[in-house]
């Protein structure tokens, strides 16, 4: 079965290399996966997806981010060939962080769309990457920093330990620059400078629209800031202001 990568991260770009995959797929009748896709490239591919082929995404674990596409003539056929690698470490002496683990990574001459989600947890590093890929980053990387290491296919499943704290935020208008005012307790006018800045997203896309309008559910990034979901309206104040519910990604 094919793995399908991409550099290029233009829409233009992505848009064309997910028709070749769709062609690939119809011409041979065989599954064809795509690399990892983040959420804003998983978002931007959605309306695109073929009616006449069964499709879906995997990121390995329930939660994951990063995702690869799979296509395939029948349903039946679409398997996934994502593997979790695991090591156990002693953070004893040596505390190692998610950029650690991805430098290592990238210093094997190894692109950031080769892998899924990963992460540093108590006593444990967790990647996610394809089959073909698994016993080549097993064998090279076995240090970080200071840090020996020793990967090995798991059959668990690990999940990301998300923890988030609930908001409570008052704000005149669900505006995204309201909204960024009240959630990062700054000016209106700031808030603006930063989505024209395009340091702003929702739903994992960069907007630079001030006056769009979130709904509950939205996913909302500012860069330096953080990651909230808007959860609902809760009430108004004696002002008619809204009092608005986040979740905080902490």
């Amino acid at each position: 079965m094919r793995n399908a990568h991409f550099s290029k991260s233009d829409d233009a770009a992505l848009q064309a290399r997910l028709e070749d995959w769709m062609d690939q797929c119809r011409t041979r009748r065989k599954p064809v996966r795509s690399c990892f896709l983040s959420p804003a490239q998983q978002a931007f591919l959605t309306p695109f997806l073929p009616w006449d082929l069964a499709y879906r995404w995997d990121g390995g674990c329930l939660g994951a981010e990063r995702k690869k596409l799979i296509l395939a003539p029948e349903e039946a056929d679409l398997s996934s060939d994502i593997v979790c690698l695991t090591a156990r470490i002693s953070d004893k002496f040596v505390q190692l962080k998610h950029p650690d683990v991805l430098g290592a990574l990238m210093n094997l001459d190894l692109d950031r769309s080769q892998f899924g989600d990963l992460w540093v947890e108590p006593g444990r590093i967790v990647i996610y990457t394809s089959d073909d890929l698994a016993d080549y980053v097993c064998m090279n990387l076995t240090r970080i920093h200071r840090l020996s290491i020793q990967l090995q296919r798991s059959s668990m499943r690990y999940e990301p330990a998300v923890e988030k704290q609930t908001l409570t935020v008052i704000v005149t208008a669900l505006r995204l620059d309201c909204v960024i005012g009240g959630l990062c307790r700054m000016s209106r006018a700031k808030a603006q400078e930063l989505i024209r800045a395009q340091k702003v997203s929702v739903n994992h896309k960069i907007l630079d629209e001030c006056d769009f309008l979130c709904h509950n559910e939205d996913t909302i990034s500012v860069r330096g800031y953080g990651r909230f979901v808007l959860k609902g309206q809760r009430g108004q104040t004696r002002s008619d202001r809204i009092v608005a519910e986040f979740e905080k990604y902490v």
